[in-house]
């Protein structure tokens, strides 16, 4: 099952590697891409992931995920 949505808080390339990593954390979750560019990001993972999971697994870092 793919997750799309939109991360803010990307500045930089450590930033987008920092939120990938967290996210890819989560149970599941097989790949993350992120576009720093645009802040889409797309999560690959063998069930639904949450914003809300999305969001708890970031947190204490200067990222949030929303809705597409």
């Amino acid at each position: 099952m793919k997750t799309k949505f939109k991360l803010t808080g990307l500045d930089c390339e450590a930033c987008v590697k920092l939120s990938a990593k967290a996210i890819g954390r989560l149970a599941g979750v097989s790949e993350v891409a992120i576009d720093r560019a645009s802040g889409q990001a797309v999560v690959t993972a063998d069930r639904s992931i949450s914003l809300a999971e999305i969001n708890q697994s970031l947190t204490g870092t200067d990222y949030q995920a929303v809705a597409a």
